[in-house]
């Protein structure tokens, strides 16, 4: 039997994921959750064997999350399941150690293809996120002898990296912008993958060396 844990903070769709496999034989699912600590409490005191995991969940990355798990119990396989099809963000789950990747709009064959494929032990990724990944391999090689560049980032990333090294916190910076604390954390994510850094300390520091906040 492959015991199956979601994480995911749109209850409905979480719903709807459980629907799908509740009629297959060899699965059973152990719980859900709605944030990052819920998910890491829970996963920790009864792993497993499959965790589904978004990216973004409310008070903390996906990406913290995956490579918090993958550090406490390596035999856990992590499929992400999530809207989000941008180079950068597979890149950094799977360098964080998750296996296998789909997007949200994967039918429930595929998804439960997935599933079983972790759980023998390989890697899944469907086409969207693998052609991603491909593209961003042949952009690297085409570039590989030119002259590097400064990470590029969006100008509301840029705002944000700018709080980030005011030590504002999460709720202040969505205040400040007027966006939601799960936005402000998508856009946080999204510069962890694109400058390689793992925290605060590390987005400082890729900040400071490529001059992303000078004008």
């Amino acid at each position: 039997m492959i015991r199956i844990f979601i994480a995911d903070d749109h209850v409905m769709f979480a719903e709807g994921v459980e629907s799908l496999l509740v009629g297959e034989a060899d699965f059973t699912l152990i719980g859900k959750a709605t944030t990052a600590a819920e998910t890491l409490r829970k996963v920790q005191q009864d792993p497993p064997d499959v965790l589904l995991l978004d990216i973004n969940l409310p008070d903390q990355s996906g990406l913290e999350v995956c490579k918090q798990l993958r550090e406490e119990l390596p035999e856990l396989k992590i499929l992400v399941l999530s809207m989000v099809s941008e180079e950068s963000y597979i890149s950094a789950m799977l360098g964080l150690g998750a296996q296998g990747y789909v997007l949200k709009n994967t039918g429930k064959a595929e998804l439960c293809h997935a599933i079983r494929t972790l759980t023998a032990g390989k890697t899944y990724f469907s086409k969207e996120v693998t052609d991603a990944v491909m593209r961003g391999l042949m952009h690297q090689r085409a570039g590989a002898n030119a002259p590097k560049e400064p990470p590029k980032i969006s100008r509301r990333e840029k705002e944000v990296l700018h709080l980030i090294m005011d030590e504002r916190t999460t709720p202040e910076i969505a205040s400040q912008l007027f966006l939601s604390e799960k936005t402000v954390e998508s856009h946080r994510a999204a510069l962890l993958a694109k400058l390689g850094a793992r925290n605060t300390a590390g987005l400082v520091k890729a900040a400071l060396q490529w001059k992303l906040l000078e004008e």
